[in-house]
């Protein structure tokens, strides 16, 4: 799992091997000899260029020309995919560990057929010794987890019950009712926002991040499997303007002046509104608080890896449009494992750079069918998103109403079991909390 965690998520940015290398961890800890040749083989490329394409080194190298070699370097591949930063830490240290029980044991094995044999054991004890020292120096390095984790939460509590404290990491919606009573969307966790096709899932989640861009200065990223940054950018433009179809945003030439067939003032409004939106957009660019990607592959590596890049490059709110796009192997029987398996990747990603990620995920047709509310087994694959997502919302809206519900089914860190109803303006196509 080491050895897949190095390989899968070296970056420059992101330099997992050093992880290893700080805890000690050496090529002599690996008990199978091919993992050890291919620990001692990265750490070489490693001293030699910092190289981060360690498997396209390993590849090169003659050892694994051989197809046997090959093939037992892709087995191990995705074992520890889903480990990174201080997980892998945690997984080295653990490895050492076990490296130095190991050892012992095999000195003792030693001392016990010197013992049969009739021979001097002198040299193998004072190397028993001496790993024992070793690995008791290795173990003092390590504070009691839960004591030191302990002293430094109440410390953290008592800052933050000062006046006018503020982490500066909250995620706000523009929800106060959400905010309120859920805690909103807290770093370090997986949301669902699922719906019914039309219901407006995409505008709403549109709304989410703009949101935490204002009030919450979060940088924000948008992952698309629907939408092409052309039609990500028209909907972003028409919720910071008043009163601009959308029609004008996707098709500008409505805008020429010798085409415009209605009033000039109203002409003017909507050209100043676009400037405005312009400026907006601009700042957002200076500040890198937004940032949107329009995928053309849907397989689930893909995705995955562009969420792990955003994650890293610091994307505090991560929005994943929609989940039910992306294409799994195809095996019979198994979507709602590999489902699970992605949502339980997504969950050590946002762990691991705590951020929030929002996926948003289609239901299935049971609910209008029956005439009801949606429940979290409407869920497509519901059993891997239900149970590693944090928050779960569920928005409901016929086509052509303004009027919304936001059920909140799930979440984990306030009260579930309510709804929010809500006020969609089709023309800014943004959702707000109905007050009245």
């Amino acid at each position: 799992m080491v050895i897949s965690a190095v390989l899968n998520h070296q970056h420059h940015d992101s330099d997992q091997l050093k992880f290893c290398i700080d805890v000690g961890l050496g090529p002599e800890d690996f008990s199978a000899p091919g993992l050890a040749l291919i620990y001692e083989t990265m750490i070489s490329a490693y001293l030699d260029s910092s190289h981060e394409d360690f498997l396209e080194v390993l590849l090169k190298d003659a050892h694994y020309q051989n197809h046997q070699n090959q093939n037992y370097l892709n087995q191990i591949f995705d074992e520890g995919s889903s480990i990174r930063n201080e997980t892998l830490k945690y997984h080295a240290k653990v490895l050492k560990m076990l490296s130095f029980e190991r050892q012992e044991i095999c000195l003792i094995a030693q001392i016990i057929s010197c013992l049969q044999q009739g021979d001097s054991y002198d040299c193998v004890y004072l190397d028993l010794e001496k790993l024992r020292k070793e690995k008791s120096e290795y173990g003092k390095e390590e504070k009691n987890q839960f004591g030191h984790g302990l002293s430094l939460w109440w410390e953290d509590f008592e800052s933050k019950k000062i006046d006018g404290y503020s982490s500066g990491k909250e995620i706000k919606s523009h929800l106060p009712s959400l905010d309120e009573k859920t805690q909103g969307f807290r770093r370090a966790e997986v949301s669902v926002l699922a719906g019914s096709p039309g219901s407006g899932k995409s505008a709403f989640a549109l709304n989410l991040i703009l949101a935490a861009v204002n009030g919450s200065k979060a940088k924000t990223t948008l992952i698309s499997l629907e939408m092409t940054l052309d039609e990500i950018m028209a909907r972003v433009v028409v919720q910071m303007t008043d009163r601009v179809p959308l029609k004008f945003i996707l098709d500008p030439t409505r805008l020429q002046f010798k085409k415009w067939q209605g009033i000039e003032d109203e002409l003017n409004r909507l050209n100043k509104e676009i400037q405005k939106a312009k400026d907006w957009t601009n700042k957002l660019l200076e500040e890198g608080v937004f940032d949107a990607t329009a995928l053309n592959s849907f397989h689930p590596d893909v995705v995955e890896k562009t969420v792990e890049k955003a994650a890293r490059q610091g994307s505090d709110f991560i929005v994943l449009d929609h989940i039910h796009r992306i294409l799994f192997p195809s095996k019979e029987g198994i979507y709602t494992e590999q489902m699970t398996n992605f949502m339980v990747t997504l969950t050590a990603i946002s762990k691991s750079y705590g951020c929030n990620i929002l996926v948003l995920s289609q239901l299935n047709r049971e609910s209008s069918k029956e005439s009801r509310k949606p429940r979290l087994t409407d869920l497509r694959g519901s059993g891997g998103i239900e149970e590693n997502a944090s928050l779960a919302l569920f928005l409901s809206r016929e086509l052509d109403s303004t009027e919304a519900d936001l059920s909140i089914l799930k979440a984990r860190s306030g009260r579930s079991g309510w709804s929010i109803p809500m006020v969609f303006n089709p023309e800014r196509l943004t959702f707000a909390e109905d007050l009245y």
